[in-house]
């Protein structure tokens, strides 16, 4: 069966803060170029995007497509409890009645920047309303601490937020900040299956595809995905690719004034800091266990300026899940890596990603070697290695796990450490 690479999350120009590029035409190009077969339209409830949309896609066979890549109508939701949901819909008919469905309960769903609306109904009536359209729903960017279902003093279960539509939900987005491991914590969520997407905001080889889903499915339609996110007729995900989550801004807890990361250790000495982290100690795993649980009730201050601490999203997972994370016989692999730009600028040692010197080798090695997607995960290591040895080796580094990294936290993103590096640490 054919395997299509899919990013089903991402936002177009009438977002805010979203790059003013952001067209069909411009995330085909880009969706192309990284090596991509299918991806969302963003932002279809918007009346100006929904006329780009269709000005610019055609159908056929019931396949979306702008030149080489296939699209599927896709848009991301705000609740009333400020909780963001990703939203996938068979065609642009079902865009239509889901605007009519929810345009009473939204004040800026016509606005020039409504590409992500807010709907002011709980999750449940909004998933009754996706459910009516013939769409399927699942929370975006699940563990993030802010907008997120799973965030601290939100929900600790899908049927809290939604109720009797519960069983309809078939998938989560990860987001940048998790993978299977963390919410394989949580034994409710193990049935689902597991989207990572990039939540881009610009078309750019670094933003769009910096994570997707490898699908094994027989076309890039709606009704294919349905099946494979369903696992039905032997359609399935088998490859989710994405950042570790310790390059995520929101992995560590963190002091919500300071921004220091928490890092826990082993012993008792009393809690101290640096300019970077925080460090408590624990004797045990009940220790652990009651000092996430004081986070969360914001009884824990940090030593550095006794201002409250947080939990970030690796803390959070294990505070309302169980003890070990257990993936489920049909989880596919999680591959850990960064876009093939971030890594040929740390491989190359220039300071930024748009410089002409990366952009020069990234070109030369999808010229000589293919797809993005594809260099990452499947290109041989020694073709890579006749291009580069750096950019090679943080390859396999990434593919067989060994990667090392200082993990982000309380806004700060996370570091990749380059192999040759990782002696320091």
């Amino acid at each position: 069966m054919p395997q299509y690479d899919v990013d089903l999350h991402l936002h177009s120009l009438h977002s805010i803060g979203v790059s003013k590029v952001m067209t069909i035409p411009k995330l085909a190009q880009g969706a192309k170029e990284k090596g991509l077969h299918l991806i969302g339209t963003g932002d279809a409830t918007q009346p100006q995007w929904l006329k780009h949309i269709r000005a610019h896609l055609q159908q056929i066979d019931g396949v979306y497509t702008h030149g080489e890549v296939a699209f599927i109508p896709t848009v991301e939701i705000e609740d009333n409890e400020s909780i963001h949901h990703v939203i996938l819909l068979p065609d642009l008919d079902a865009v239509e009645t889901l605007r009519l469905n929810i345009k009473p309960y939204s004040q800026n769903l016509d606005n020039e920047w409504g590409g992500r609306p807010r709907v002011n109904v709980g999750g449940e009536d909004l998933a009754a309303f996706v459910r009516d359209a013939g769409g399927l729903i699942g929370p975006a960017h699940a563990f993030t601490p802010f907008k997120s279902i799973f965030r601290e003093n939100r929900h600790t279960s899908l049927e809290t937020c939604y109720g009797e539509e519960t069983r309809n939900i078939h998938f989560i987005e990860l987001g940048l900040s998790a993978d299977s491991e963390i919410a394989d914590y949580i034994p409710e969520l193990r049935r689902l299956t597991y989207i990572t997407s990039s939540d881009a905001h610009s078309p750019g080889p670094d933003k769009i595809g910096r994570e997707f889903t490898r699908f094994e499915m027989e076309a890039p339609t709606f009704n294919e995905l349905k099946l494979a996110l369903k696992r039905e007729k032997g359609r399935k995900s088998v490859l989710n690719v994405g950042l570790d989550p310790r390059l995520g801004k929101y992995y560590l807890s963190f002091c919500s004034m300071c921004r220091r990361t928490l890092i826990i250790q082993d012993g008792d000495d009393v809690p101290s800091f640096d300019d970077l982290n925080i460090y408590i100690q624990c004797t045990n795993k009940s220790e652990r266990e009651k000092l996430l649980h004081n986070i969360h009730l914001r009884k824990v201050r940090c030593p550095a300026d006794g201002k409250a601490l947080r939990l970030g999203v690796r803390d959070r997972a294990a505070a309302i899940g169980e003890d070990t994370s257990e993936s489920p016989a049909h989880r596919p692999r999680y591959l850990h890596i960064a876009p093939l730009l971030d890594i040929i600028t740390l491989a190359i040692q220039v300071k930024s990603s748009s410089s002409k010197t990366a952009g020069k080798l990234y070109g030369k090695m999808r010229m000589e070697l293919g797809s993005e997607t594809s260099i990452l995960t499947s290109v041989p290591l020694d073709n890579i290695r006749q291009i580069n040895e750096r950019v090679a080796l943080m390859i396999q580094t990434y593919r067989d796990g060994s990667a090392c990294y200082q993990a982000g936290g309380g806004g700060r993103y996370g570091k990749l450490i380059p192999p040759w590096e990782c002696d320091r640490i």
